[in-house]
């Protein structure tokens, strides 16, 4: 789906005294047993606005530290069908498609170009995750997830062990690239499944298998710096880039 990308102003968001607030259209709850009382998900819809389908972005907010990365969670009755994650750093997604707003008290900032979002490191990315989701329970069920989908590049600490692991066990084909069989193979490797699998069980779901999935690109490792990776992992002068389908099943049939 192509998104027409415009100029908008950052909507108010975060001028609230308690815990749980709805302002410009947006809702921000503080997760629950949270540790750091600083912390908020918001949430937004950014799909068909009706009662039987609806899409609702999910993300973090530490103090006046916005997270780009966000949750898309799709339903259709308040039941949850699939998920997109995505990292956004310069604008949120549903600011992309709902135009822009003449608030800008949240950040005091008359462009959102010159706005940078906070990359989190793969650990913090898969809490924020979780706490997303946590947030989303609270009004869909999750119970009926089935699939989750985005790019190999949001996982920033993945996306480079997966690339050592294809240099170091598999071969380029004659056209330059690695097949994606050869990829789904090495990513399996990872902790990525294990972790979400971790992050799914108290909502009946684990990762079932995750495929590696149209388009196969190579990011340079100076675009690579800026996904904040962990300082124990050698990045390449390439990394490959995917898109990802997760395919969710039951933990244990009810």
């Amino acid at each position: 789906m192509k998104i027409e990308i415009k100029k908008i102003l950052l909507p108010a968001v975060f001028l609230a005294a308690s815990a749980s607030f709805i302002l410009a259209g947006q809702s921000c709850s503080m997760p629950k047993g949270n540790t750091q009382p600083d912390t908020i998900v918001c949430s937004e819809i950014v799909g068909p606005k009706n009662e039987e389908r609806k899409e609702t972005e999910f993300f973090v907010v530490t103090k006046n530290d916005t997270s780009a990365f966000s949750l898309i969670v799709a339903t259709r009755e308040n039941k949850v069908g699939w998920i997109e994650f995505r990292m956004f750093p310069t604008q949120k997604y549903f600011q992309y498609i709902n135009g822009s707003s003449n608030d800008t008290t949240a950040f005091r900032i008359s462009d959102s170009r010159n706005h940078e979002y906070h990359i989190p490191e793969y650990k913090e990315l898969i809490h924020e995750m979780d706490l997303c989701l946590g947030a989303a329970s609270k009004v869909y069920d999750l119970t009926t997830m089935d699939a989750m989908s985005g790019f190999l590049s949001t996982f920033g600490d993945i996306a480079v062990m997966t690339t050592n692991l294809l240099n170091a066990n598999c071969k380029l084909n004659e056209h330059g690239y690695y097949w994606h069989s050869d990829m789904t193979k090495e990513l399996a490797k990872t902790p990525l499944a294990e972790d979400l699998s971790i992050m799914l069980k108290k909502y009946n779901r684990r990762v079932k298998r995750i495929s590696c999935q149209e388009g196969l690109v190579s990011v340079p490792k100076e675009a690579m710096l800026d996904r904040n990776i962990s300082k124990d992992l050698s990045i390449p002068d390439k990394v490959w880039e995917v898109s990802l389908y997760i395919k969710l099943e039951p933990l244990q049939q009810k």
